[in-house]
């Protein structure tokens, strides 16, 4: 006779691991990207271990919940930008010109942000949705940005915020007024 404990036991951890398989997915990504700003970058060891925050960060979210897989994907997503407009500054060589380091980081995070707002308020995602994407598309934004200074990450950073608050507003009332109409 098969113990039923024995049983609910095996499928709980076949379920977990499970979980534990699809959440992990996203290093597929990450990884490849942490070691390429790792290379570019002149703060290796800085970089390295953002990328590990990055990296756990996103898998305990998207294992927690259904919720934390959609934070990531969309927080990743909107970090993407910001991320590449850093890498090519650093290549480019931002020293020469602080104002438009600071300038071209400042359009892309109001950029992202803007997008994230959007896709967050049209999704009428809650409070721990917003601040999980956010810390996700920050962090992102942030590997790129490491050898930039404070203020190309100051610069991403509050406009980022400033236009995920526009942005997931406006997407939020364009919801409920579709939702109200439709």
């Amino acid at each position: 006779m098969v113990d039923q404990n024995e049983l609910r036991k095996r499928a709980l951890r076949a379920y977990e691991f499970g979980r534990l398989r699809m959440s992990s997915r996203v290093l597929l990504f990450l990884l490849p990207l942490g070691v390429a700003c790792v290379l570019l970058s002149d703060n290796r060891i800085v970089c390295a271990l953002l990328a590990l925050l990055i990296g756990g960060l996103a898998v305990v979210l998207r294992w927690l919940h259904r919720r934390g897989v959609e934070a990531v994907e969309i927080g990743l997503k909107a970090g993407m930008l910001p991320l590449a407009v850093s890498i090519a500054l650093m290549q480019w060589g931002h020293s020469s010109s602080p104002a438009l380091t600071i300038s071209a980081c400042s359009a892309a995070g109001a950029l992202a942000g803007a997008w994230m707002g959007y896709q967050l308020g049209r999704a009428r995602a809650g409070i721990p949705v917003w601040l999980a994407s956010a810390i996700v598309a920050l962090a992102a934004a942030a590997l790129g940005a490491m050898d930039l200074g404070a203020g190309g990450l100051v610069g991403l950073s509050a406009s980022y915020i400033a236009s995920v608050a526009v942005a997931g507003s406006v997407g939020r009332f364009r919801a409920m007024q579709l939702a109200r109409n439709g």
